[in-house]
């Protein structure tokens, strides 16, 4: 692993708890990658509270409001340790998605998993984006299979 917050892909599948104590946790990021691979899109994945004018004259932003399911797969995503302070999101520019249909590597999907969740934190409407793009459904549907091929 580097310490400089850049970790090789056998140091981020480390963080990965596969422990028998998170088994539940890799049940729940299976079962939602499964409703994203029937779905990959929902009308009810994200709506957008628009920005409005309160009596007040305070003009407030525009947010998204998460359904469910992706509200589902980021706490999976989370619990299963895909979201992690080792890599160091902020300082690297993420890696893509494949545009020819081949899988996210499940280093990448963490790299990802970690520059959308916590990007969330920032700016909101990171997670949106993914859902629109594909990449929540990229990244659940790697690490899905990396967890059944183990």
């Amino acid at each position: 692993m580097s310490d400089n917050g850049d970790p090789d892909d056998a140091a981020l599948l480390a963080c990965l708890d596969t422990s028998p104590e998170r088994s539940d946790a890799w049940e729940r990021l299976s079962a939602v990658a499964d409703e994203f691979a029937a779905r990959p899109h929902d009308e009810d994945d994200v709506r957008w509270k628009p920005p409005m004018r309160r009596e007040d004259g305070v003009l407030t932003f525009g947010y998204p409001i998460y359904g469910e399911r992706v509200e589902r797969a980021c706490h999976a995503l989370s619990e299963v340790g895909a979201v992690t302070p080792a890599y160091h999101w902020t300082d690297r520019r993420p890696p893509d998605v494949p545009d020819d249909g081949t899988p996210l590597s499940p280093a990448d999907a963490i790299r990802l998993a970690t520059t959308i969740v916590r990007g969330e934190r920032f700016g909101d409407g990171h997670i949106a984006q993914a859902v629109e793009r594909g990449t929540l459904q990229a990244i659940l549907a790697s690490l899905a299979a990396w967890r059944r091929e183990r």
